[in-house]
């Protein structure tokens, strides 16, 4: 959770006393920054939670984009490729020969 999401709901607890002490006591002095505090603690709480966002979306970019496992699966695919290019290339035209029958389905 960020720390601006924990400030916000701080604000927003601390401007509902003052303006609930406002209205109690008739001042609307106090009454008037609680309702302001309020409003500040929301916009704190939805800045939060927009870094809270970001955040989650690129660890799960970070997750999909993971650089090494993308190099080592090339590297396995250029050393099989290497080695057994008949087995590659049966394989290869399978692929191409199933995907040539679905899209003919449709």
């Amino acid at each position: 959770m960020d720390k601006d999401r924990v400030k916000g709901s701080a604000d927003q607890a601390m401007g509902a006393i003052k303006e609930a002490a406002g209205e109690l006591t008739g001042d609307a002095k106090l009454k008037a920054e609680g309702k302001a505090g309020k409003l500040k603690g929301k916009v704190e709480n939805a800045v939060g939670g927009a870094k809270d966002a970001v955040r989650h979306a690129t660890g799960k970019l970070d997750r999909a984009l993971d650089i090494d496992a993308v190099a080592s699966a090339g590297s396995a695919l250029r050393d099989a490729v290497r080695t057994r290019p008949v087995g590659t290339l049966a394989v290869a035209a399978g692929i191409g020969a199933l995907v040539g029958a679905l899209i003919m389905r449709v």
